[in-house]
This record gives structure tokens, C-alpha cells and sequence, in this order.
């Protein structure tokens, strides 16, 4: 007695996989799914995208700033290329801007009596006597005890220089 396969179940084809609706059926299912969502959804949801989409404009123009916890020191016209500049920064410190390189580096130090200086490929500090070698470590020697300098992340925007004291 040969063996056949049993006939397929209504709104299944033979290879078991849900009907395909036509064009004008998925438009009608369509209608109904939104008929029961209801206004409030539909309003909800057109609210919570001009909400994103404000959020976004007002991203895009703040022109590149950074936000918090970057601070403002000082405007890139104010740092000399080729120099070691030192500028208030945040917190009652001061900020040493390297420029001496290609690149831009920014230290966090203490204030002191008198500004952090160029001194060969590192800091001092001459007043005092402090010095750092390039990475802002205390060099050994006479002087008053240094703390080490802190390097810091810095990005220029809008022709300005911010840190991130964190």
C-alpha cells in the first residue's frame, strides 16, 4: 500500500510555511493593525521622532564644541606654535600647552610663583628650581620637590583649545 503525504492544512502551503498574503491583503492587515493601535500610538510615536529629531539639530549646532566635562582654556591664537605656554585651567590648576612638536599636548600642573617653561625636550619651572622631563615625571636634582605633571586629553574647536580634567 503505498504511503502519501496527508493534504496540507488550510492558509499553509505544502512546504509547511505561512500563506503569502497578496499586495491588497497586506494592506488590509496593515489597516486593521493600525485601527487597533489607535491614535495615542500613532501620536506617540510621531511625537518621540521630532523629539530625536530636535535632539539631533541641536547637536549638529553647537559648531563642533565639545560638551561637559571638557573646559574651555584658551584660544589657539593665544598658543604659539613651537612653544611651551602655560594658561589657567579648571579646578585652580594651570594648563601647560605644549606646541614645541608637530602635535599639541596638554599637562595639568599646580600654580606656582612663576610659569612652567621650555627646559631641552622637558618643563621647569626656573623660580623654584622644579623640572620634568618630557612626559611631565620629576626630574631628580636640586630644587623644591615636584609633583608630576598630568597629562590630560585636549582637542581644539572653533579656534579654541579644551582639556578633559578628568
Amino acid at each position: 500500500m503505498p504511503t502519501s503525504d496527508p493534504p496540507p492544512r488550510p492558509g499553509r502551503d505544502p512546504g509547511g510555511r505561512i500563506a503569502y498574503l497578496p499586495p491588497r491583503a497586506a494592506r488590509a492587515r496593515k489597516l486593521i493593525l493600525r485601527s487597533q493601535l489607535g491614535r495615542g500610538w500613532i501620536v506617540a510615536s510621531a511625537l518621540f521622532g521630532v523629539v530625536i529629531l530636535a535632539a539631533g539639530v541641536l547637536f549638529l549646532t553647537r559648531a563642533g564644541h565639545p560638551g561637559p566635562p571638557w573646559v574651555r582654556v584658551a584660544a589657539v591664537s593665544a598658543l604659539p606654535a613651537g612653544t611651551v605656554t602655560e594658561v589657567a585651567g579648571p579646578a585652580g590648576q594651570v594648563v601647560v600647552v605644549d606646541r614645541r612638536d608637530s602635535g599639541l599636548r596638554a599637562l595639568l600642573a599646580p600654580p606656582g610663583p612663576c610659569p612652567v617653561e621650555a627646559a631641552g625636550a622637558g618643563f621647569a619651572r626656573p623660580c623654584t628650581g622644579q623640572r620634568w622631563d618630557a612626559d611631565g615625571v620629576p626630574a631628580a636634582g636640586p630644587g623644591q620637590a615636584a609633583p608630576p605633571l598630568r597629562r590630560v586629553p585636549a582637542s581644539l574647536a572653533g579656534g579654541a583649545l579644551y582639556v578633559d580634567p578628568r
